[in-house]
């Protein structure tokens, strides 16, 4: 067992876990005390506040996680520039497209700001292979928004402003403790530019969006598609079957994708990679019994019939979640190994990806939700092999005597 949890993997899935543990109880407690018109809109907001802040770094995570930058004030303006520019055209089309109230646009302005320049940090630490740390800033929010469901349950609020303003407060906090601790610990570290190719950058940001719009497609499409109840529902079947998943997802590649950047030779990528295939492989049987058979004891003893799963609907979460699985992989690869050109082509086709999903997703809306995450399901399979296809070159060649040349990033 000691020897188990020295595998980052398993360390990172147990980080994850215990955010996804505070993500999914948080739902399901805002889900059975909020109306359920104010739960639909909470979902829907804190969808966007999810994709906002991983937008608004603009690339420069990428950035980050692939080449050593001085994280000093320099970097820390530019990183706040192009946040505040995101935060406004997100905030702009959240408005017009949903018609969602000023207070709350204004909270996902701020959280999204907030949240790039908290995510840029978190990439610093992460490139160090400081996960504790970078875990901890990157998934704050789901620790505060268990904190804004405790708050909600604790005084009986019954509007969806009250949980989203909390959420907002935790990512102004988690960005300011980020930013502290690189700029106090700046004067230790090597002397280091803070100049990158903004063209790299965009093209990361591009690939960064299509995933992150593939994430919240379920929830941007819902209420154009089907009754707004459904959106609800679909949170809480979110909460409840695609909690493992998404820790899953996040873990794999988190862990993998530094790994696979300081790798000495093809063999060693090999290694890495088939030695994660298989542990995940053996998670993902697990997670997929377990909530398999979860379901019905959340839906008769947490949410007292409120809302009904049916088998139906829990199968086609837990396909659309093994394909979410296989794109963390296709994506960890991708940012640790790909050259700029090929980073290009993959931001490309992960959009073409996100089409697909989307009039996927149009057409089967005519069987109810589990059409729906059947439709964008298909994107991420999609994305998952394209960028498979791209990446393969570089986990072949010679691996004579264990060392093998590597493919240049030009």
């Amino acid at each position: 067992m000691k020897r188990l949890w020295q595998l980052p993997t398993i360390r990172t899935a147990a980080v994850y876990g215990a955010s996804g543990v505070g993500f999914a109880g948080a739902n399901l407690v805002l889900a059975r005390v909020l109306p359920k018109e104010e739960y639909a809109i909470f979902t829907l907001v804190l969808a966007l506040m999810n994709f906002g802040f991983a937008l608004a770094t603009a690339g420069i995570d990428g950035i980050v996680l692939r080449q050593p930058l001085e994280c000093g004030p320099r970097l820390l303006g530019r990183v706040a520039a192009a946040a505040a520019v995101v935060a406004l055209v997100l905030g702009g089309i959240a408005e017009a497209a949903y018609g969602i109230s000023l207070p709350l646009v204004a909270m996902l302005m701020v959280s999204t700001a907030a949240g790039g320049i908290m995510v840029v940090s978190g990439a610093q630490f992460q490139r160090e292979q400081r996960f504790g740390l970078s875990l901890t800033l990157v998934q704050s929010p789901n620790f505060f928004l268990a904190l804004a469901a405790a708050t909600v349950f604790a005084t009986g609020a019954a509007a969806a402003w009250v949980p989203l303003l909390i959420a907002a407060a935790g990512f102004v906090l988690a960005a300011w403790w980020g930013w502290r601790l690189l700029l106090r610990e700046r004067e230790a570290k090597p002397e280091r530019g803070s100049l990158f190719s903004w063209r790299e950058a965009l093209a990361y940001a591009g690939l960064n969006a299509s995933g992150l719009l593939l994430v919240q497609l379920d929830r941007l499409v819902i209420p154009h598609l089907l009754p707004l109840a459904e959106l609800a529902t679909y949170g809480v079947l979110a909460a409840i079957v695609g909690s493992p998943f998404r820790v899953l997802q996040n873990s794999v590649g988190y862990s993998l994708l530094p790994r696979l950047a300081a790798a000495s030779s093809v063999r060693e990528r090999r290694r890495l990679i088939a030695h994660e295939v298989w542990l995940a492989g053996l998670l993902l049987l697990l997670a997929s019994a377990a909530v398999w058979f979860a379901v019905p004891l959340v839906e008769d003893w947490f949410l007292a019939g409120k809302y009904h799963l049916g088998s139906a609907l829990v199968l086609a979460a837990i396909v659309a979640g093994l394909a979410k699985v296989l794109n963390a992989f296709s994506r960890a690869t991708v940012t640790a190994l790909a050259s700029a050109r090929e980073l290009s082509l993959v931001n490309v086709l992960g959009w073409a990806s996100v089409v697909v999903a989307a009039v996927a997703a149009t057409a089967l809306a005519r069987w109810g939700l589990p059409g729906v995450i059947y439709g964008v399901g298909l994107g991420w399979l999609l994305r998952a092999l394209a960028a498979l296809f791209v990446s393969a070159r570089h986990l072949h060649g010679s691996v004579t005597g264990g060392t093998a040349p590597l493919a240049p990033r030009v």
